[in-house]
């Protein structure tokens, strides 16, 4: 059977531009994921330390002891996703398992029944990281799958990641338009502590909309057909990983960042809190965040087409470090002399980092999907899903690394988020955390990946390179199995 009846019974070929309509199809998948990744980032440490009254350090490392059973699901469920075979897709599958599992486990653990253990935090938060790596790793690939064009990729990953905003945003608006509905006040006067009602709302908008963007994504979107047929061991797959030296950029520069950012997010709604003292002025930062990311999306899929995906991420880290290096001047000049000038100067920060906030997601999948074209021709086997599952893995890694140090270290040098007033080591704690160190820490990723070696024009020659490769294995005839790449066969040797 030729490749091309391949590609018509298991699915469609890669195209270089995807319709608006198909690309709405596939992104919207992100909004449900955004109302439940958002609550896990923030809400989660001060609903169970600050409402629910575990002690935060404890909290701390459940969350981070939790992430370590993805040292285990995320390459499993990454390998079997591109080995599966069937009518249903490879893709597919794996989600609609997913699916049911994350409705669960996010209303169990935003809708919680007193009283709660730290045991009962550690059951539920572990499901719903699985029900995110069943649903997370496969999608992720499938995106990548969508189009075999350098700038198209950026397109796709760019509408992704507006759909995520948007449900970032819709976590933080959907608890006071429930409160509006219902006349119960969700919001508590410190963001410490968040109400047992917000965090409900949240649950149930979660399995709302879960199911019905799984099922449009399933309707709208068909899988392309697998690249290749040939397979190899996971070890010699693994060393093929290793020995990708983009690939090993990508991975360095993704963990270095994640840490950054978890021990950022981490203790973000207490810096606001107790150090700033903005009290629910804190949400509106937050939304600016994200509004302004949504806002510079567009931007950063045009300027990485312009300059390079690699270039356009490193001014992005720039733009955001320039204007973040400000934080302990708010804290240590403006909040003790000029309080009322507070949320005035923080809202200019946060404009400033929102717009460069989404260039990471954007560019760094769109790179990395590129990556999965060199890991093609070397390995000879299509294994987006693997190395998005390895990469994933050391991301939610260094996420929950994050929330394990942070935590216990704002609460060893002295912060306490039920006393009224901090001590100066403990104001320092969380000013290190929530910004000296993430700073130190964005500026090498940002030096990892500022000479990442694959351009368009070197895409476009591996693509070219595995073709004709595939042509002299009798893989493909006059190239067809490589979407945008055709190839005249290469005279027998």
């Amino acid at each position: 059977m030729s490749a091309n009846n391949q590609a018509e019974e298991s699915g469609t070929m890669a195209e270089d531009h995807v319709p608006l309509g198909r690309l709405i199809a596939y992104a919207q998948m992100t909004l449900p994921l955004a109302v439940i990744g958002l609550p896990i980032a923030i809400y989660i440490p001060a609903f169970y330390s600050g409402t629910l009254g575990l002690n935060l350090a404890a909290v701390g490392v459940v969350l981070m002891l939790a992430r370590f059973s993805d040292v285990i699901t995320d390459p499993l469920i990454g390998r079997m996703s591109d080995r599966t075979r069937g009518r249903f897709g490879r893709r597919r599958p794996w989600i609609a398992l997913g699916v049911p599992l994350m409705a669960l486990s996010a209303f169990m653990l935003f809708v919680p029944s007193e009283p709660v253990s730290l045991g009962y935090l550690f059951l539920w938060i572990s499901a719903i990281y699985l029900g995110f790596t069943l649903i997370t790793i496969p999608y992720g690939a499938w995106g990548a799958e969508l189009s075999t064009d350098y700038r198209e990729r950026s397109r796709i990953t760019g509408a992704r990641e507006v759909f995520l905003l948007i449900g970032l945003i819709s976590a933080i608006l959907i608890p006071v338009v429930w409160s509006v509905v219902s006349g119960v006040e969700t919001q508590n006067a410190e963001l410490n502590s968040v109400s047992k009602e917000a965090m409900a709302s949240l649950g149930w908008m979660v399995i709302l909309l879960l199911p019905f963007c799984a099922a449009i994504l399933f309707w709208k979107i068909r899988e392309p057909a697998p690249q290749t047929t040939q397979t190899i061991s996971l070890a010699d797959g693994l060393k093929a990983i290793m020995r990708n030296g983009p690939f090993r950029r990508v991975l360095i520069s993704t963990m270095v960042s994640a840490l950054a950012g978890s021990l950022n997010a981490a203790v973000a709604i207490l810096f606001y809190d107790h150090v700033l003292k903005l009290g629910e002025a804190g949400f509106v930062l937050i939304l600016v965040l994200f509004g302004a990311a949504a806002l510079g999306s567009p931007f950063w899929v045009s300027l990485g087409n312009k300059m390079g995906k690699h270039r356009a991420l490193c001014v992005a880290v720039f733009l955001s470090m320039l204007a973040f290096s400000s934080v302990p001047l708010v804290v240590y000049f403006i909040v003790p002399v000029s309080p009322d000038f507070t949320f005035v100067a923080m809202f200019l920060v946060t404009l400033v980092q929102g717009f460069a906030f989404g260039a990471g997601a954007i560019l760094g999948a769109s790179m990395l999907a590129d990556v999965v074209d060199l890991d093609m021709m070397r390995s000879g086997e299509h294994r987006t899903g693997l190395l998005f599952a390895f990469l994933g893995f050391a991301r939610k890694f260094f996420e929950a690394a994050g929330v394990g140090i942070a935590l216990p270290l704002i609460a060893f040098l002295g912060f306490d988020p039920q006393a009224e007033a901090q001590t100066e080591s403990g104001t320092f704690g969380i000013v290190m955390v929530y910004c000296l160190l993430p700073l130190s820490l964005w500026t090498i990723s940002a030096l990892v990946i500022w000479n990442f070696p694959i351009t368009a024009e070197r895409l476009t020659r591996i693509r070219e390179a595995y073709a004709r490769r595939a042509i002299r294995r009798g893989d493909a005839e006059q190239g067809s199995v490589i979407p945008g790449v055709t190839v005249q066969p290469l005279p027998a040797d």
